[in-house]
């Protein structure tokens, strides 16, 4: 490479690496001669001697849910206007899976880390990157006790706006689609569903939170658990999209009708939920905003940022359509 541009090798590897003082006539030389000689970079050595592989990494809870795409792609819309690549991974909700895969991106050199945590009460294997000053930033979630910062939605405010609409079509027996608790945003709906009851004056009935696995299969099975009761409740509070689906599902193979027979607010806004009949009332994230504001987290760390972590919550919309009855 260095014969080939007629340079030394120390100015070969200052202009491949982007480092230090080259001239411009052989910084051109240098990478002319690169592509003619097919070269690629070593990102693990250029690491070493920059202190930067320019990549992010990310772990989300499962690739195939809509969220956490249009949340990944928030985040690479601002971190990749810096030059860094995004690294994905994906823990399938599982936490075992999650320490894996951080630990793959650790040996990647990764210069920073995003996080949608499994678990929002086991954070150890995240307590590892302080020793590596590589900055972390959660996403979507929290993890008790550790102090990191985090970008997450106003999660029980948006469930008690949910509650309070059901209420106001005089349902007092609210089932609720729930994935399971130990994510810390759907601890924090279930939080909010449970205040907007006791608000009201309802004691919440524990026997009307039915779980499954954050799958549309288990949407499904949570569902049809509230809907074989004897007492099924005439209303629904789904927690996320998936449990969303596979509820509407259960619903029509029961034979029965939205909001007819079951009324139902969902967690979460996708572009089929407005495509049914009828179009199902929603309480909205702003998903991309929130992928751009982990973005802006994270790269305000990389240029050193040493403030108190910070969390952040954006804000929730509840968007009324015709579930619920006439009017919403």
């Amino acid at each position: 490479m260095a014969a080939r541009a007629e340079v030394s090798q120390a100015t070969a590897a200052r202009a491949l690496g982007g480092y230090g003082y080259v001239g411009a006539a052989s910084r051109r030389a240098v990478l002319d001669a690169a592509q003619e000689l097919g070269y690629r970079p070593n990102n693990v050595a250029r690491a070493l001697v920059s202190g930067s592989t320019r990549t992010i990494g990310l772990v989300v809870g499962d690739i195939e849910n809509p969220f956490f795409a249009a949340a990944a792609r928030g985040l690479a819309d601002v971190v990749e206007e810096e030059g860094y690549t995004l690294l994905l991974a994906n823990s399938d909700e599982d936490l075992e899976r999650e320490r894996r895969a951080i630990d793959v991106l650790r040996t990647q050199l990764v210069d920073g880390l995003v996080v949608a945590p499994v678990s929002g009460n086991d954070g150890d294997h995240l307590r590892v990157l302080e020793s590596d000053n590589r900055p972390l930033v959660l996403m979507d979630r929290a993890i008790r006790g550790l102090q990191v910062d985090a970008v997450m939605v106003d999660n029980a405010g948006g469930a008690r706006t949910a509650i309070e609409h059901l209420l106001k079509f005089g349902h007092d027996r609210i089932g609720v689609v729930s994935d399971a608790d130990e994510i810390s945003s759907t601890a924090e709906r279930l939080r909010g569903y449970r205040k907007a009851l006791r608000d009201a004056g309802i004691e919440p009935d524990p026997g009307l939170v039915s779980v499954g696995p954050s799958t549309r299969a288990g949407g499904y099975d949570a569902a049809r658990v509230l809907l074989e009761r004897p007492d099924r409740p005439r209303a629904l509070f789904t927690l996320n999209n998936f449990m969303t689906a596979g509820a509407v599902r259960a619903i029509r193979d029961f034979g029965l009708r939205i909001p007819d027979d079951v009324a139902l607010v969902a967690f979460d806004e996708l572009e089929w939920t407005t495509l049914v009949d009828p179009p199902i009332t929603v309480v909205a994230q702003p998903v991309a905003e929130l992928g751009r504001a982990v973005g802006a987290r994270l790269l305000a760390r990389l240029r050193g940022d040493d403030s108190t972590p910070k969390r952040t919550r954006l804000r929730t919309e509840l968007i009324v359509r015709s579930s619920c009855g006439p009017g919403g």
